[in-house]
């Protein structure tokens, strides 16, 4: 039997919440987490990227979700070599360090001992789902200035053993990943220590990553959909909220939807994951997702090898 998840990757956005898609007693991130949890039964943890989660947080999604419902987790942005706000590093960590005049820090700008701390801080955290056995999986999403080289083949390779036993995706933007004997190299390395490659539906300009969907890893697949607002990912100087304005029409829809019927066949399990996420799009599309795969409910499908429903 294999399973197809759908979610989106985030239920705590702005503009989600003031699209009214949530109920009026739905007042906090909690109750809404409950209400989503009702329609779906996986999301992406946003918020994961811009600061490590608390523990009691943690504990708080658990208990506001049901036994099944899963958790994928963003990985802190400094581990994808992004600059972070330095408020957003644990108290912990911050105590002590000589940057006061800094208001964001890279990874780089840290000393070998406070990087090693702040990744058992993480990891820790991400372990607390993981043993609860609600973690999907953990997404490494590097920047479109993340180039094919060997060290940065390394670097993934050393997440990916610094990882275990979580189940890692890892996201590219640059396209220098798919080009020629890089590519080859890549969903080697991908193959090798069991990460799944992520498949990105996004619009297809000269610096985007075409859509490709190899399926690298043993435990599943993951697909996440960023829309095909080509006019506003040209744009200069664009809120994130404009550049993913894009519902997928049905037509779109169903094309996808073939694509995850044929990728399931390969593996135990498919994550399906909207990113377009301005006012309810994403959560409209989702739904949407779920009843052209045969999907009822908040529930996983579970399918039989070569008998998935398509209308």
């Amino acid at each position: 039997m294999s399973e197809i998840r759908i979610g989106t990757c985030s239920w705590m956005d702005r503009s989600l919440v003031a699209s009214g898609w949530y109920p009026k007693s739905a007042k906090d991130p909690e109750d809404k987490l409950k209400f989503y949890s009702q329609h779906f039964d996986t999301v992406e943890v946003d918020s994961s990227f811009y600061a490590i989660p608390k523990e009691k947080s943690i504990y708080a999604w658990a208990l506001r979700t049901p036994p099944n419902f899963l958790f994928n987790v963003k990985a802190f942005g400094l581990f994808t070599f992004h600059a972070i706000s330095l408020k957003s590093l644990p108290l912990e960590i911050r105590d002590g360090m000589n940057l006061a005049r800094r208001d964001r820090v890279k990874l780089f700008d840290l000393e070998r001992s406070v990087r090693s701390l702040l990744w058992e801080v993480f990891y820790r955290r991400i372990y607390v789902l993981h043993n609860m056995g609600r973690l999907g999986y953990l997404l490494f999403q590097f920047p479109p200035w993340f180039k094919y080289e060997a060290k940065t083949l390394e670097y993934i390779r050393f997440l990916a053993k610094k990882s275990r036993p979580f189940k890692v995706a890892v996201e590219i933007r640059h396209r220098s990943w798919l080009e020629d004997d890089n590519k080859a190299a890549f969903l080697k390395l991908l193959e090798d220590e069991n990460l799944a490659y992520v498949a990105v539906d996004e619009p297809k300009l000269v610096w985007t990553v075409p859509f490709e969907w190899p399926v690298t890893a043993s435990w599943g697949t993951v697909l996440r959909l960023h829309g095909r607002n080509s006019e506003a990912w040209m744009k200069k100087n664009i809120s994130v909220a404009e550049r993913f304005a894009y519902r997928y029409d049905e037509a779109e829809l169903r094309s996808i939807a073939e694509e995850v019927a044929a990728r399931i066949e390969q593996v135990p399990s498919a994550y399906v994951m909207f990113n377009n996420c301005f006012r309810d799009f994403a959560v409209k599309n989702a739904l949407q997702m779920k009843r052209y795969l045969g999907m009822g409910g908040g529930s996983t499908l579970e399918v039989e090898q070569k008998n998935l429903p398509m209308d």
